[in-house]
């Protein structure tokens, strides 16, 4: 599945996941609405017919109460009744129900005191009937014709249907289901037209700037399962390879050097141009990426892919910062500099690293407050050097890094030595060559940056096997 898709249908997904529960909170929150206001309704029109009742019985026209329950039945209600202590019931809205008994959860109003009321809300054939049972008080005025022996002279059972509330829910439903999707169609859009223009096409053109390179032949067709950043990493790697061959070419070449010389002038420009062409599109998948991610739960599969992803634009990053540094190296900046604030800023950087390999590293420097160099760029090479040294020791050790004055005015001596594992001396000189490195990680254009910074300095730097002790690079540095 290309990038394009990829990132599409991730972003889909946590939509649509986020429309579903925002449209489901909001039904929810219509249906109670709804089913307030039934309960609402059914209360009052409970309330009315108590009224009704009361006033009827104070004028003594408690005869012509069944007329005025049958007056108030609307398409909706559907049955008015009173029943007795013993669920006979009196007066009912529907025809040939008086005298007949109530079911005995009906009776619990008599059970519950004077005054009670009970709500509930039932499945009948289908819909909901919404049911409100209030006790009536023998008040006083009652008393005069019904005696005071009872505290609860009847019980008043309306109930209510629910047919029209539930077409408004079904009808809420619907609406809530349309705007969702019209939200989702429009979001796909949206992130489809973003993705291809702020993704999809920055790393399009930089596969095809990789395919125009001298390494566009070696450039693989894209891998089965794997997206444009597999074949940008691969691309990559083949630009690098053809770099690394350049470089042995013209190093083994005495015949025409300045044709050689010419050809990798070319070269380093084209990786430098391709390299920063992939720059933006990386920064800007590395941008989408992590905004994506934010909003993947923590427990989320997604999440993990989308971090396994950014660690290996991180690496891609790298690779393309080193490259462009190898191809086309800054102008030296040279001032008078400290070379022991130089070298504790380097052990300060990578004191953690150091930490996490059981490596220990030591410093001693002599005063020296007057070379010239360039101080962002020395820091660079010590650093490489360093860290080289330290990724050598998988079971830990010591790292000493000492600078004292050379035996010529103005020249100074960095030494760099470790307690790793000894180097073959037939593969001593090749460690300062590009891509050299025995680790999985890394470029393997480090020492290859710290010599070419060293010899811009119009220094030299060269690395020694000691048997037992591990290896030392040894810098010196030159007047200033």
């Amino acid at each position: 599945m290309s990038l394009h898709n990829r990132l599409t249908l991730s972003i889909m997904l946590v939509s649509i996941a986020v429309f579903a529960a925002a449209s489901w909170l909001i039904f929810e929150f219509t249906r109670e609405r709804i089913h307030a206001h039934q309960r609402d309704r059914v209360e009052l029109i409970a309330e009315i017919l108590e009224n009704g009742l009361r006033t009827l019985m104070i004028e003594g026209r408690g005869k012509e109460f069944q007329r005025f329950i049958e007056s108030l039945v609307a398409e909706d209600i559907e049955v008015v009744r009173i029943f007795s202590e013993n669920g006979t019931i009196l007066n009912s809205s529907v025809p040939g129900e008086a005298g007949r008994r109530v079911p005995g959860r009906y009776l619990k109003a008599y059970s519950s005191g004077p005054g009670t009321s009970l709500y509930s809300v039932e499945q009948r054939d289908g819909r909901e009937v919404y049911s409100h049972i209030v006790s009536i008080k023998n008040e006083l005025l009652c008393q005069k014709c019904h005696g005071s022996r009872d505290t609860i002279r009847g019980v008043l059972d309306v109930e209510l249907s629910g047919r029209a509330s539930g077409q408004k829910v079904a009808a809420a439903a619907r609406r809530i289901l349309l705007v969702a999707a019209a939200a989702t169609a429009l979001l796909f859009v949206c992130v489809r037209w973003l993705t291809g223009r702020l993704v999809q096409r920055p790393v399009d053109a930089a596969l095809e700037k990789l395919r125009q390179s001298p390494a566009g032949n070696a450039l693989p067709h894209q891998p089965a399962g794997q997206d444009e950043l597999a074949l940008l990493s691969a691309g990559i790697d083949a630009l690098d390879a053809e770099l690394l061959k350049a470089r042995e070419d013209l190093s083994h070449c005495t015949i025409d050097k300045n044709l050689h010389v010419e050809r990798m002038a070319s070269i380093g420009e084209l990786a430098a141009a391709v390299a920063h062409g992939i720059k933006n599109p990386l920064a800007g998948i590395s941008g989408a990426l992590q905004v994506l991610a934010e909003d993947f739960p923590a427990d989320s599969p997604r999440k993990e892919i989308a971090g396994e992803v950014l660690k290996e634009i991180g690496r891609l990053d790298t690779a393309v910062k080193d490259l462009l540094f190898f191809a086309r190296p800054p102008e030296l900046s040279l001032i008078p500099a400290d070379v022991r604030a130089i070298i504790e800023k380097v052990r300060n950087t990578l004191d953690p690293e150091a930490a996490r390999q059981n490596v220990k590293i030591t410093s001693a420097s002599d005063n020296i407050s007057d070379i010239m160099v360039d101080p962002e760029q020395m820091e660079k090479a010590l650093t490489n050097i360093v860290a080289h040294c330290i990724q050598s020791m998988d079971r830990g050790g010591e790292l000493a890094v000492a600078a004292r004055r050379g035996g010529t005015e103005g020249s100074v001596e960095i030494t760099v030595s470790d307690t790793g594992g000894r180097v073959p001396e037939e593969k001593l000189g090749d460690v300062f060559k590009p891509f050299f490195s025995t680790k999985h990680s890394g470029t393997g254009l480090g020492l290859a940056i710290s010599r070419n910074i060293i010899e811009s300095h119009k220094g030299t730097v060269i690395v020694e096997s000691r048997e037992g002790r591990g290896r030392a690079f040894r810098i010196v540095l030159g007047r200033g």
